[in-house]
């Protein structure tokens, strides 16, 4: 394994190559679609407007949030953080300041994942994440990092046989990303199969604990309980800025949000649409407009809620099998597959879900040809969908057709690693035994 030194400092290169990236989009302005030509375009800088960060709007309750509770007070911290600074020094309450300040505070949280993974892996497998492409393109593409860590220590600490650190982890990831939840039935099942029922259930009690800490009181403020509505001014700020959807604001938005959206450029849901209109015009297939209904979009909510809890009971069921030969419930491997069937078929793909994979990858044995296909797939789309946008004003540009095929190399890269990943094993079962 990798001394603790060199695997911190190979981070620091990873994080320094994913700044300087994105360092252009906070040097000149976002014109000309110079975000997209630069590929340096990140939701940290215009959300810090569009969600009222700018203006200290409180997140769920002020402002309409899509993100769970930890990144939507991440995110205010930041702001707060840089507004503290505006008020004893020359900086400016801008959004090119509160993505210098966001990116210092998320940059610990790729240091965390390092620390969770280096006794746990070889040198080699470890740069698989700290100077890995989607380290390199999507660290501070969003908010990520802070799931991703959580998860990471969140693994290690069951790894451990530490519960409550595993399970007050997972908690706080999925109050940060809902997708550490995705790991809790695996966990969950790995203990049952040891006949530890009691561990199996210590589990579960401190994940609904710590998540129910943290995020109840947001559910209750969000709800209009208390005095914090009481504040006619910020309202009517919040109204301006059109920051406040009655249907969409509080801690129920988040979920609503989601439920509303229809299925994104980065979804093979996206191009069966895009060809099936053409050949069978119909309104089921139309983008909706201001909540209204789509029958397209409600069609694939269901058939990808469907589908991925079909491919994760799968997945499960797959582990238990290995578990009754192979004497050890494969937690890991059932744990990569579960999140790759969601990306597989869920009907929105951010580029930075890439990020929740690497950990697991740089755990199992995964042959290298399979990472570096998916890698190579997902830079074909995070390249050539920003290429895309930035001539979505011509009719079937090649940028559009080139976007399309690297979608499907990528769902194509995805399907092999959910295939591979039912017999993948763990490199190292536990620390000490990671000796090379």
């Amino acid at each position: 394994m990798a001394s603790f030194p060199a695997a911190m400092g190979m981070t620091a290169v990873g994080l320094v190559a994913s700044y300087a990236i994105k360092a252009q989009c906070v040097l000149n302005l976002w014109a000309d679609a110079l975000q997209y030509r630069r590929l340096c375009y990140n939701d940290i800088q215009p959300l810090f407007i569009f969600r009222g960060v700018a203006n200290g709007l409180l997140p769920y309750i002020d402002a309409q949030y899509e993100y769970p509770v930890l990144t939507g007070l991440f995110m205010d911290l930041a702001g707060r953080v840089l507004r503290a600074l505006a008020d004893v020094s020359n900086i400016a309450n801008s959004n090119e300041n509160y993505f210098q300040v966001t990116v210092l505070m998320l940059a610990p949280f790729a240091f965390f994942v390092t620390a969770s993974l280096r006794p746990r892996v070889t040198s080699r497998r470890l740069l698989m994440w700290s100077i890995g492409s989607p380290l390199v393109l999507y660290a501070f593409h969003n908010w990520d990092l802070i799931a991703v860590a959580l998860a990471a220590v969140a693994l290690a600490g069951i790894e451990d046989r530490r519960d409550g650190l595993g399970s007050s982890a997972l908690a706080a990831g999925a109050s940060a990303k809902l997708y550490p939840l995705f790991l809790l039935p695996g966990v969950l099942l790995e203990r049952w199969s040891r006949g530890d029922r009691s561990s199996a259930v210590r589990i579960m009690t401190g994940f609904v604990a710590v998540f129910v800490l943290l995020n109840l009181p947001w559910v209750a403020l969000s709800s209009g309980v208390g005095p914090v509505f009481d504040r006619p001014e910020i309202v009517s700020l919040a109204q301006q800025l059109e920051l406040r959807d009655p249907e969409l604001n509080g801690w129920l938005g988040i979920w609503s949000f989601h439920a509303a959206r229809y299925p994104d450029f980065g979804t093979v849901w996206f191009w069966i649409a895009h060809h099936l209109k053409a050949v069978f015009p119909s309104e089921f297939w139309r983008v909706p407009i201001e909540g209204q209904s789509s029958g397209y979009k409600d069609f694939v909510s269901i058939a990808s809620l469907i589908l991925f809890a079909a491919g994760s009971l799968w997945m499960l069921w797959a582990g238990w099998r290995r578990q009754k030969t192979e004497g050890e419930f494969p937690l890991m491997s059932v744990s990569l597959g579960i999140l790759v069937i969601f990306l597989l078929v869920s009907k929105v793909h951010s580029p930075q879900y890439a990020l929740w994979l690497v950990p697991l990858l740089a755990m199992l044995n995964i042959p290298w040809r399979y990472v570096f296909g998916y890698f190579v797939a997902d830079l074909g789309v995070f390249v050539s969908g920003f290429y895309y946008f930035t001539v979505m004003e011509f009719a079937d540009p090649a940028w559009k057709g080139m976007f399309e095929v690297a979608v499907l190399a990528r769902a194509l890269a995805l399907g092999l690693l959910a295939w591979r990943s039912t017999s993948a094993e763990r490199l190292f079962p536990a620390p000490a035994r990671a000796t090379q």
